[in-house]
């Protein structure tokens, strides 16, 4: 099943928590009501892809352009579904880098460390 997928705009929206209300499910109607940002003629949307669809909600391009800016592969030749699982190709394999702590790092680390230990509690 896939983890992210575009949303069609018709289907139900099912959350993990509840509003005030005790609601955990929405109409296509209702959740457009509450962000009313994608109603916006041509913006795409992105929800989760298993039964609780609600986990994510966010806008295509900003998340992808978020995604390329990481590192992740995406072109503009790509499919949406395509995109969707680059998306989460690099969320299960992100890109390695080596992150070099120097001395002086580890030294005001350890200070940092002294200083958060003698506090007292409030």
């Amino acid at each position: 099943m896939p983890r992210y997928k575009i949303w069609d705009k018709k289907e139900d929206i099912y959350t993990l928590g509840q509003d005030k209300d005790g609601r955990s499910q929405w109409t296509a109607e209702e959740y457009l009501k509450m962000r009313p940002w994608a109603k916006i003629p041509g913006v795409k949307v992105i929800i989760g892809g298993g039964k609780i669809n609600g986990t994510v909600f966010m806008e295509y391009d900003a998340t992808i352009e978020q995604y390329r800016c990481m590192g992740a592969e995406i072109t503009d030749k790509m499919t949406d579904d395509e995109v969707m699982r680059a998306i989460e190709e690099f969320e299960d394999r992100p890109p390695v880098t080596e992150t070099v702590i120097t001395p002086e790092e580890r030294i005001a680390a350890a200070l940092e460390m002294q200083c958060l230990l003698a506090m007292t509690d409030a």
